[in-house]
């Protein structure tokens, strides 16, 4: 329970600080004192000071706790199809032009209408690292397992949401309508009538990356890691 309580704290200590120092008092005043690159290269390192001892220390202690239930085959096979699809999704965002992202506060790269995956979700990075945390507790079925990768799933929903209220507040014009057009709940503004799937503005080659990606993960995992088709 020891163990399980202190991935709890990381995991706390990681995202507290992470929504803190994005929020808008704080990001305000170290933009003043450093700009713009300064506090992202301080907010970058504050999440690698927290979220390094949360990993390493998480892998120090993997299946601490109670056991909750056993995982099967089916359970394994599920979370395999999750990984897939949270590859793909994270390939698809990391190769999108998204109006959310550092490089496009850096750079000033506008766009006001969603594209590819953003029709899907305009957090779509979020949304990976929300399946790979299923994907994960499907068949990790410690307390402390449960904790560390449940911990992406709660993670990414509330700082989506925090980014969210941020934009919203500060925002410019062609930001606040992208965000109108868009939907935080992945396929939300689809079935609004407000995006289509778009699967044609997919990039084919980070499809056929996410693919070999995930067969490497296969032969690669249980090597570093266990499960994942050991």
């Amino acid at each position: 329970m020891q163990s399980s309580a202190l991935i709890l704290f990381l995991w706390l200590m990681f995202g507290g600080t992470h929504i803190i120092g994005s929020s808008i008092p704080v990001r305000t005043f170290f933009i003043n004192q450093v700009g713009t690159l300064g506090f992202k290269c301080i907010y970058s390192l504050v999440a690698l000071a927290t979220f390094i001892p949360l990993c390493y220390f998480y892998f120090d202690n993997k299946h601490a706790g109670y056991l909750l239930y056993n995982s099967g085959y089916f359970l394994q096979l599920l979370a395999q199809i999750f990984m897939l699809v949270a590859i793909v999704i994270l390939l698809q965002a990391l190769t999108t032009t998204n109006p959310m992202t550092t490089k496009a506060e850096l750079f000033g790269r506008h766009i006001s209408s969603g594209y590819g995956i953003q029709r899907v979700t305009r957090h779509p990075q979020n949304f990976a690292f929300g399946i790979f945390g299923l994907a994960h507790l499907l068949v990790n079925p410690y307390l402390g397992d449960w904790i560390f990768f449940g911990g992406f799933i709660v993670y990414g929903v509330a700082s989506a949401m925090h980014q969210d209220r941020r934009l919203l507040a500060v925002g410019h014009v062609q930001l606040k309508q992208f965000l109108a057009d868009t939907s935080a709940i992945p396929f939300a503004a689809i079935l609004k009538g407000k995006q289509r799937l778009g699967l044609d503005e997919y990039y084919p080659p980070a499809l056929f990356a996410a693919v070999v990606l995930f067969i490497l993960l296969k032969l690669l995992h249980p090597m570093f890691f266990g499960g994942f088709g050991s």
